[in-house]
């Protein structure tokens, strides 16, 4: 492959990216994804049957924007890989991601080196960005029930079959964690392939169809609240085994091993905020690590039993939000807006008397 030809698949990217990022709202599709393309299908499948929810939670329509954006980057840059290995577009679920992979030769010329970089550093955005925003929208939907659940309003019930919606979720996370110890390659490669096959991975579903009492005119079947509550407490699981299963190293080793290379912040001005944020980040993991003797002397004090429950949830929940953030810290490139999310999800996280108080608000969602 020539510099000249290289040179244009990096226009390509760029313009290709940047176009992406100019429509925030997901009105216009890539005209990459056509009507006749079974995703983009499966995609308006899932639009549809979310928009009478959107109108309702704005929360939960931006999530789904947002994860839009990013399967629209993941599609063009899949199909970017296959002009640049010419590759028949029909070919590329079978044989595009095997061939994904940084050339090790050093004899490969730099200008191809620094394209693959650019889309591997691409892929790894979507997998992080995807993991990220599906925390936050289960996160919301599990606040969102539970409030349902303690509300005056006890006897409530779903009639949408939103338990069932969220064990598929479960099952679509485990089969991927199973299929993985088969696999060889990145997490990153992995996910972004299983994604681009099947867009319900990791895809939060809908809470709807919430009625305060049982309603004999409705003919479908009535679940209550607190069963829709316990299918998203055991997706909350299957997803913390999801990222825990992450098998890249952990950022103090990938610092080490990157102190004398180029930063990996666009915006030399955000250095000192990359280092706060990782100090902030190891003191609040060393809190947590310390923290089961400091709870149970905290719980042996409390007058209310179901305080011991609440704050294990809030554990796993805090868990969760640092194993976030410190993957987003490992990325290979960092954004400013990306660094500002990871700011406020650290200071969202604090630790009091023993211990955790977090904020009531989830948060800003994971910037495109």
């Amino acid at each position: 492959m020539t510099d000249e030809s290289l040179n244009d698949d990096r226009s390509s990217v760029s313009s290709s990216h940047s176009s992406a990022s100019g429509d925030l709202d997901m009105k216009q599709y890539s005209p990459l994804i056509d009507s006749s393309n079974p995703l983009a299908v499966e995609r308006e499948f899932i639009t549809d049957r979310s928009r009478e929810e959107d109108r309702q939670d704005p929360f939960y329509k931006k999530y789904t924007e947002r994860m839009r954006w990013f399967d629209v980057l993941n599609h063009e840059r899949t199909s970017e890989i296959s002009v640049i290995l010419n590759r028949q577009a029909g070919n590329i679920r079978g044989s595009i991601f095997e061939s994904m992979k940084l050339p090790a030769d050093m004899s490969v010329p730099k200008m191809e080196r620094r394209l693959w970089k650019s889309l591997e550093s691409d892929f790894e955005l979507v997998y992080v960005a995807q993991s990220c925003l599906s925390w936050e929208a289960l996160h919301h939907q599990y606040r969102k029930v539970e409030a349902l659940a303690s509300s005056s309003s006890q006897n409530g019930v779903f009639y949408d079959n939103v338990a069932g919606e969220f064990q598929k979720f479960q099952v679509l996370l485990e089969r991927f964690m199973e299929d993985e110890m088969c696999e060889s390659g990145k997490r990153n490669w992995n996910y972004v392939r299983a994604r681009f096959s099947l867009r319900s991975l990791l895809q939060v579903p809908v809470v709807s169809g919430f009625h305060e009492q049982e309603n004999e005119e409705i003919k479908r079947e009535a679940i209550h609240v607190k069963e829709v509550m316990e299918a998203i407490e055991r997706s909350i699981l299957a997803y913390w085994e999801f990222i825990k299963t992450d098998g890249r190293k952990t950022w103090r080793k990938s610092m080490r091993s990157s102190l004398w290379t180029w930063p990996t912040v666009e915006n030399p001005r955000d250095l000192w905020l990359q280092a706060d944020l990782t100090r902030k980040l190891q003191r609040k993991e060393l809190w947590l690590k310390e923290s089961p003797g400091k709870l149970r002397r905290w719980l042996r004090r409390s007058v209310e039993p179901t305080l011991e429950e609440s704050q294990k949830k809030e554990m796993l929940f805090t868990m969760i939000d640092l194993k976030l953030v410190s993957r987003v810290l490992q990325m290979s490139v960092l954004s400013t807006s990306q660094l500002k999310w990871c700011q406020e999800k650290l200071d969202d996280i604090a630790f009091t008397e023993g211990k955790i108080a977090r904020a009531c608000t989830g948060g800003p969602l994971f910037p495109p």
